[in-house]
């Protein structure tokens, strides 16, 4: 199996309430959770093929929880892998995204029951340093993202994090940064009722085999 290493930044916008219970290993708000995830690769490779700059979404749902081996929990997904890349590129993310390539993307990948299809198509990705907000689109498909979460009592110069969230869905040890979500348009997975987005958080991760 060829070397890897992805280091990026990932957010969602999902259906359950703020804070997401999912983050903290817990069954969805409504029972189920209709999601787009999005993440953004600042620097990777798969053996020889860098994959710098490019970024992937998926939009998708499950039921139950998803994090204690419950036998009914069904996950179901699509991809949108960014058409900037080259298709040695588009080959190296779908291989790690579908989990075939081992590490966190192979562990989570495992909870997948049905992966509908992939696409290809621009990705456009923004999030200052800050993380006053978060923001990511596919042209004409999908445009979401978020404010950082804040309040009456929040420190202004601090943003509302959880460390060591137990249920993160880029892996362990990482940090969250909770927002509000601002748009949650979402086209191209038959979700199996509305979807509105409730919840959105921020997390970085660093990924290898």
């Amino acid at each position: 199996m060829p070397e890897w290493r992805l280091r990026g930044e990932w957010f969602d916008v999902c259906s359950c309430s703020t804070p997401c219970p999912c983050t903290f290993a817990q069954a969805p708000t409504h029972g189920d959770c209709m999601f787009t995830l999005v993440w953004q690769i600042h620097e990777g490779h798969l053996g020889d093929v860098r994959l710098d700059g490019l970024g992937v979404v998926a939009l998708g749902e499950f039921a139950g929880n998803m994090w204690v081996g419950d036998p009914d929990a069904t996950m179901t997904v699509m991809f949108y892998i960014d058409a900037k890349g080259d298709q040695r590129q588009r080959d190296a993310l779908e291989a790690i995204f579908r989990g075939n390539m081992g590490g966190w993307p192979g562990k989570f990948g495992a909870l997948i029951s049905e992966v509908r299809e992939v696409r290809y198509a621009p990705v456009h990705f923004e999030a200052p340093a800050d993380l006053s907000y978060w923001r990511a689109e596919v042209p004409g498909r999908v445009e979401v993202g978020a404010t950082a979460l804040t309040g009456p009592t929040a420190d202004p110069d601090r943003r509302v994090q959880t460390v060591n969230p137990p249920g993160s869905e880029v892996g362990p040890g990482q940090v969250a940064t909770w927002g509000v979500v601002s748009a949650d348009h979402a086209e191209g997975f038959d979700f199996s009722h509305p979807y509105r987005g409730g919840g959105s958080k921020h997390i970085p991760f660093d990924w290898r085999p």
